[in-house]
Order: C-alpha cells, then structure tokens, then sequence
C-alpha cells in the first residue's frame, strides 16, 4: 500500500506542478504562441530522441528490470474484456493528443490556426498527424503497458 501512495502522490504531484506551468507559464513565456520553426522541429524530434535514448539504455542493461519488456496484445488480451477496454481507452488517450499536436506544429510553422475549410493546411495538419503516426509506433509497448497498468 505504501507503494501505491507514493505513486498516487507522485502522480498528483505532477498534475498540479503542470497544471501550474500551463496556467501561469503562459505569463512568462510566449513561445508556446509565436511561430518558430525550431521549436516546431523540436517538439516533433524530442520523443522520438528521449524514447530512444530510454530503449538504448534499457537494450544494454543499464535501466531497472534489466532488459526490454516484451509486451504484446497477448498481455492484454489475457485480461479479458477489461483488458480490451483498457487498451482503447490508452489508444484513444493517445490519439486524443494526435490533433491538437499537429494543430499546435502548423501554427508554430504557418502563423495561424488550420483552417480545415482550406484543403492545403488540412492535408498539412493530416501530414503532421501521419508523421506522429509513424512516431507512435515506437511507443506501442507503451501504450501496452500504460493499458497493463490501468
């Protein structure tokens, strides 16, 4: 029970820590809302560096548990129907966040806001989405786990 407390606080630590940041760093910084194209191009390349740089540590040894977890749909799937709705739960979370990334990246690199009525900045927007999905495939162990985890 111990464990699950500190994880419970660590988890609403964070909460509010970034809940904070968003409401009153957006006083401080305007960054978030100007366009810049290397804060575009680091937003998009920083997952996939730290997500590699963790599998590369974890690959050679140096993570806790050793070694890569092998996780699959099976691992899920044993759960029954609660694991299956776990796991869409974890994918819709995920893509969720799929939009207004892509959103975000057009307006830090375009200036404006996606007009979806305009065919160009809507295939642009559905380009960022395709290549966050191409992304995201690293992350599928993750979304496993995050779904073991619920």
């Amino acid at each position: 029970m111990g464990e699950e407390a500190a994880l419970a606080g660590k988890v609403l630590a964070g909460t509010v820590a970034i809940a904070y940041a968003v409401k009153y760093g957006s006083l401080a910084v305007d960054f978030p809302f100007a366009p810049s194209v290397p804060l575009s191009a680091g937003i998009l390349a920083a997952p996939p560096l730290l997500l590699g740089a963790r599998y590369a540590q974890l690959s050679a040894g140096e993570g806790e548990g050793g070694g890569l977890p092998q996780l699959s749909m099976a691992d899920v799937k044993k759960y029954g129907v609660a694991g299956t709705i776990a796991y869409v739960l974890t994918e819709l979370a995920f893509w969720a966040f799929a939009f207004p990334v892509a959103a975000t990246l057009f307006y830090n690199t375009a200036g404006h806001w996606p007009d979806l009525g305009n065919n160009v900045d809507r295939a642009t927007v559905l380009g960022f989405v395709f290549a966050g999905a191409n992304v995201a495939r690293l992350a599928v162990p993750l979304r496993f786990g995050a779904a073991l985890a619920l």
